[in-house]
């Protein structure tokens, strides 16, 4: 019979390669710079915005000289150009020489349009939902696990949502798609936990800037003042001020969570609300 042993706790991020969907802003932004600052050479993945994650790894290369930072494209919309995200990466000239493996994922990359009433929710719209935000992470994450198996270390961290559990501005479309994540990175956690690798869910609400919801425009407003009104006038306020901690979550924040997450071994199989008190 084959013998077991113990995994020895290893959190040791410097030096190995993370892979960041939707890098080139928000909170793939913030989770970049901040594994960037533990010593990870950084692969910023990119769908539009190329010349905003091009000026992303300009900067973390002054601010980081010893380590890599490539910028790679994919539309995960196409399920050609993302079968192929991973491939490429692996493959390239740069990172090939250095890195046989992604250790840390940050499956962050997702779209979303606010659609409330599902009467107004076409097919396609749950199709491309569900096809970026669920179908192409099972893709990415799956083509990662091999060399996290082979090198026995891994860190792949979801970016779902609040959406999943009912809340959240978005419509049943982008709930069912975070929670089909969810439900998938909490069956993984259990899976690959002996083989050294942890999958966790970080589940944000409310963060600016990520271009989901405005940033607002005052800072106070008058107890017993009128909520709709508010939100007519200044609906980044009105959305603060139902929060229960009195303002929005940061990108930073975030990030600090994906942090933890890489650096933290024991935990896996987690869901982490970052809500500001909001269920």
């Amino acid at each position: 019979m084959p013998t077991i042993h113990l995994q020895p706790v290893d959190n040791k991020v410097e030096g190995r390669l993370a892979l960041v969907t939707g890098a080139s802003g928000g909170i793939g932004e913030a989770s970049a710079r901040a594994l960037a600052a533990e010593g990870c050479d950084v692969v910023l993945h990119y769908s539009s915005s190329k010349d905003k994650a091009e000026a992303l790894a300009a900067d973390l290369a002054a601010q980081h000289p010893n380590q890599l930072f490539i910028t790679i494209w994919a539309d995960l919309s196409s399920r050609e150009a993302t079968r192929s995200l991973v491939p490429n990466v692996l493959s390239h000239s740069v990172i090939a020489p250095r890195h046989k493996a992604i250790s840390l994922l940050v499956a962050n990359a997702g779209v979303g349009r606010r659609i409330r009433d599902i009467s107004d929710i076409e097919e396609d719209d749950w199709d491309e939902t569900m096809e970026v935000n669920s179908r192409s992470q099972f893709v990415v994450t799956k083509a990662c696990i091999p060399g996290m198996r082979a090198q026995g270390w891994g860190r792949v961290i979801l970016v779902g949502s609040i959406a999943s559990r009912g809340g959240g501005l978005n419509g049943c479309h982008y709930a069912a798609s975070k929670g089909a994540l969810s439900s998938m990175g909490l069956n993984l956690a259990t899976v690959l936990a002996p083989e050294g690798i942890t999958v966790n869910v970080v589940q944000p609400a409310m963060i600016v800037p990520t271009g989901m919801i405005p940033s607002p425009k005052a800072t106070s407003w008058e107890e017993g003042c009128d909520m709709d009104q508010l939100r007519a006038t200044d609906p980044g306020l009105a959305i603060a001020a139902s929060v229960p901690v009195h303002r929005l979550g940061s990108k930073e924040e975030v990030a600090g969570v994906v942090t933890m997450l890489a650096k933290t071994g024991y935990m896996t199989g987690q869901e982490i609300l970052l809500s500001g008190g909001l269920r």
